[in-house]
């Protein structure tokens, strides 16, 4: 295991950001460091969201999502009729009686609608006062069909059973997990499912339902991501869904995250080895000549005592 030589602890707060982009929606801002972080060669960056204090002031049916409207026709001929939806924070029996209102203030024959909401089976059953006309509904994609829970299609009230949806009420929308996203800080560790390319996304935290109420994110155990770069002089944060795409609207609520970057020693780091290397080669070189210096050196120190012993007098030949 790693052993980290050291952690700075950085406290970011929303209302102190300076925007990163021309919107309302109080997910972005960037932070300038008044010291830049920096690792040594030997070294690597890492940086975890430790815990994040997060307003669910955001709505779940509104334009931005797209996903507030819901067309209807009650004959088999004709254009369909397109409601809008206000934007808010709806559960499902709010949502089902916003959309009897509107639908019974645009029906063309007077028709009343029944929504009766299923929680042991999460369904929802509609039924219509008049059979003489079929009620049709165009469930698109830019409609709420996922909050009543309803696949893509066309459904058609023939009968006094009405119609039931065919998958499970998601007043979520699949919007049921925020991420906190650090754009600036590089990583090659974090792959997500929608194109299979590296993620900037640091931690995944899901979305309490408790309306216009502060919920807590503080994880047993963070996930640490380690970064590709060795510096550190900003920080851009960035708050969306699953799609990096689509900004989470705080509709101007204040949220607060805390991140630690840590440091550690590199055990894939090279140069200090390579070096060592070096040195010790050259210095066994060293130790041999010397060596081979000492071993001619008594080779003619007994060839010295060898003519000395015997009165030889060796004369060089030219």
């Amino acid at each position: 295991m790693l052993k980290s030589r050291g952690d700075i602890y950085i406290s970011i707060r929303s209302r102190d950001l300076s925007l990163t982009s021309a919107n309302n929606n109080n997910n972005a801002g960037s932070m300038n460091l008044f010291e830049n972080i920096s690792a040594d060669e030997d070294e690597i960056l890492t940086v975890q969201v430790v815990s994040a204090t997060i307003p669910n002031s955001f709505n779940n049916l509104s334009t931005s999502n797209t996903n507030n409207k819901l067309f209807f026709k009650e004959d088999d001929v004709g254009a369909y009729i397109e409601l809008t939806i206000p934007d808010g924070s709806y559960d499902i029996d709010e949502l089902s009686a916003k959309i009897k209102t509107l639908m019974e203030a645009a029906s063309p024959n007077n028709i009343t609608y029944t929504f009766t909401y299923d929680e042991i089976n999460n369904t929802l059953n509609i039924k219509s006062s008049n059979l003489a006309y079929n009620t049709f509904f165009n469930f698109t994609s830019n409609s709420c069909r996922r909050f009543l829970g309803f696949k893509e299609g066309e459904v058609i009230i023939t009968d006094a059973n009405g119609i039931t949806s065919n998958r499970a009420v998601d007043i979520t929308d699949t919007r049921n997990s925020i991420y906190i996203r650090l754009p600036n800080l590089s990583n090659n560790k974090i792959i997500e499912s929608d194109d299979g390319r590296y993620s900037n996304s640091l931690a995944q935290i899901p979305i309490t339902l408790s309306r216009n109420l502060y919920f807590q994110y503080e994880p047993p155990t963070p996930f640490v991501m380690e970064l590709s770069q060795k510096q550190i002089n900003s920080i851009d944060i960035n708050i969306t869904y699953a799609d990096e795409l689509e900004p989470v609207n705080f509709e101007n609520a204040d949220w607060e995250c805390n991140v630690i970057i840590s440091f550690y020693k590199d055990p894939r780091y090279k140069g200090k080895s390579r070096d060592i290397n070096l040195h010790q080669m050259i210095a066994r070189r060293v130790d041999d000549y010397r060596k081979s210096l000492s071993e001619d050196e008594k080779k003619r120190a007994m060839l010295d005592n060898l003519v000395n012993v015997n009165n030889l007098n060796l004369v060089k030949s030219n």
